[in-house]
């Protein structure tokens, strides 16, 4: 008998520990998944939930709303099978469903990243052309400044030239001029020659 009441106690305590392995998470799992959102709503024949169910619409599903029924707030639609029915109006919305959203917001993420790598280029050629337009403005700077040094030595040597002439001139002038006075003098102390008429008489 007492074997019989360890043997079910150990069972017991052993069928407990399976059950803690079990609802113990393993590491290995992985976490990348999620919840299903397949929400769908009644399609009925007429307003109200008292008639005859068609089917079922899931949401998101794009409808043509045929007319509104006020008193029991039902409105009229048919849905993209064609199908003519009622649903409640609180589930009827013009807000784009989040599955049609997706491939619109994906397209316009894509063209604002290739929008946004064609300006990325833009941007780098600009760049680039800026620094190739400051090396040239810094080469043309350089070769001004080479082209004015050369002009103000050449002004110099200009300048200086015309210094040098006018002193030769200047020079000349006086030579000239001391030429003109030693010949007067010297003019002035010849021998006149005498007149012979004079003599005769």
């Amino acid at each position: 008998m007492i074997r019989k009441w360890l043997f079910v106690a150990l069972f017991v305590c052993s069928c407990q520990a399976f059950a803690l392995q079990d609802n113990t998470p393993t590491q290995d799992a992985s976490s990348s998944h999620y919840i299903r959102d397949d929400l769908f709503i009644f399609m009925h024949t007429g307003p109200s939930r008292n008639y005859r169910i068609l089917g079922s619409v899931e949401a998101g599903t794009p409808v043509t709303v045929l007319s509104r029924d006020n008193e029991t707030d039902y409105t009229q639609i048919k849905d993209n099978q064609d199908r003519t029915g009622w649903v409640e109006s609180k589930f009827v919305t013009t807000t784009m469903s989040q599955s049609e959203q997706l491939p619109i917001i994906s397209e316009q993420l894509a063209d604002s990243q290739a929008a946004l790598q064609a300006a990325s280029q833009e941007n780098a050629r600009l760049r680039q052309q800026l620094n190739d337009a400051r090396q040239q403005v810094a080469q043309l700077s350089t070769e001004t400044q080479t082209q004015a040094e050369k002009v103000t030595r050449l002004t110099a040597k200009v300048e200086s030239a015309d210094k040098d002439e006018m002193v030769t001139w200047f020079t000349r002038g006086g030579m000239v001029a001391g030429a003109g006075i030693l010949l007067g003098v010297f003019l002035t102390y010849l021998p006149k020659k005498r007149n012979r008429s004079k003599e005769w008489m």
